[in-house]
């Protein structure tokens, strides 16, 4: 449902529009939690470790996703508010063309460099086969992944935060399900956790593609180039400011050992001067 946010309270539309949001992403990271408790149940150490350390990579990889799809967010939000219903059908549907190719050509590149990336997030030894085989089904995935987070961040641009939590708590449902067959049951370690992702993550999009299809939001008019421009200069500042909170959350240990190191080699320097 498209809500007009520049109508009534502001006070009144922000809580509307945000406790939704922040649900959301309350249930994502029980997505992840989810999968780490339910193999600690029926695995071992590696199959956990690989499971940890690819939600790991698939957080990072999201995150990004999330601060370019913001772009698209305000591109959206902006044509609702201007009134402009052509432009803001142009931009849903070169959106959804957009990401579903950047998709595709990151999949490959991640699919190249897997061994790379495995080994630069200091895997255990025995965890290395688990985590290989975890991000090889989750990178196949990303598709569908992309697809959930472009088509929260067109509703969210429409003003409607519930229908991407609608989407994030039914993968989620499937996903806890999927679990405990392909883990509990099959006993398939890492390997059944990434296709309970993937799969949940693909039936999320598929009840999210019908909610676009019905309200007819998509139009595919206007120039790829630049639509692409326009969508780079909103959305790369998100991206860079989602990736410094990330190095500063996994190196802030590393970065608080060093500053005394610091201070103690600038400081007698400017002493002296």
């Amino acid at each position: 449902m498209q809500k007009d946010l520049t109508k009534g309270s502001a006070l009144k539309n922000i809580i509307t529009f945000s406790l939704p949001f922040l649900l959301a992403n309350f249930l994502q990271t029980f997505y992840g939690m989810a999968d780490l408790f339910i193999v600690g149940q029926y695995n071992g150490a590696a199959s956990l470790s690989g499971v940890s350390i690819g939600s790991q990579v698939m957080h990072m990889i999201t995150v990004m996703l999330v601060g370019i799809a913001m772009g698209s967010t305000v591109m959206i939000g902006r044509y609702v508010g201007e009134r402009k219903e052509e432009e803001k059908r142009m931009t849903v549907g070169n959106t959804i063309i957009i990401f579903m190719i950047l998709s595709l050509i990151v999949t490959l590149i991640l699919l190249f460099f897997i061994n790379p990336i495995v080994s630069i997030m200091s895997t255990p030894v025995e965890a290395i086969q688990e985590t290989t085989l975890y991000l090889k089904i989750c990178f196949i995935g990303i598709p569908f992944i992309t697809a959930y987070n472009i088509i929260s961040s067109i509703f969210r641009g429409l003003g409607d935060s519930k229908s991407p939590m609608y989407f994030v708590a039914v993968a989620c449902f499937f996903n806890i399900v999927l679990d405990f067959i392909f883990i509990g049951y099959f006993n398939m370690h890492a390997v059944g956790a990434a296709f309970g992702t993937v799969i949940s993550q693909l039936i999320s999009v598929i009840v999210a593609l019908f909610a676009i299809i019905k309200r007819k939001l998509i139009v595919i008019i206007d120039t790829i180039l630049n639509y692409i421009k326009r969508l780079l200069k909103i959305s790369l500042k998100s991206v860079f400011l989602f990736l410094c909170k990330m190095v500063l959350f996994k190196y802030h240990s590393l970065l608080l050992r060093l500053l005394p190191i610091a201070v103690a080699l600038i400081l007698p320097q400017q002493l002296v001067l």
